[in-house]
């Protein structure tokens, strides 16, 4: 019996001990002073300096993947004006004039388009999308007067 009342009293100081050792402490609250003063200036510019990075890096990228994109297209209208010209070799007078009036129109969008072009190629990553714009804007235009021209032939 003497050992059961060991047992028992060995048992309930265990629990003992294991309720007051377990006391449940609550997490201290933080607060925004409190986490900011782990982050110093050097963090912020280091970070700043590398989304500075990927930004400067995305934009080049973008670059470069419209200049080959316009570069590609402005191949192929080459060789779509240059058909156009073969067909309006044998045109009669009137229509003939009409024609170099509308293939001039075009020469002239082409060579703006060209011209945007180059701009874009030439532009630093942070300057190229200002540039961009009138390049593309300067392809439709070039696109709209090569359908015209080629409608009307």
């Amino acid at each position: 019996m003497k050992r059961k009342q060991n047992a028992f009293a060995a048992f309930a100081a265990l629990g003992l001990f294991t309720f007051v050792g377990c006391e449940q402490k609550l997490p201290s609250p933080t607060t925004a002073t409190d986490k900011s003063t782990n982050i110093t200036m050097d963090d912020v510019k280091r970070d700043a300096a590398q989304s500075m990075n990927t930004s400067t890096a995305y934009s080049q990228q973008a670059k470069d993947r419209l200049v080959r994109d316009l570069q590609a297209q402005m191949v192929k209208m080459d060789a779509n004006i240059e058909q156009l010209r073969l067909k309006g070799k044998d045109l009669t007078s009137e229509a003939k004039a009409n024609w170099e009036v509308k293939m001039a129109a075009l020469d002239e969008k082409r060579k703006l388009a060209n011209a945007k072009l180059e701009a874009v190629s030439e532009s630093t990553s942070e300057a190229w999308s200002d540039i961009e714009k009138g390049a593309k804007s300067a392809w439709e235009d070039l696109s709209k007067a090569f359908q015209d021209a080629s409608s009307e032939f």
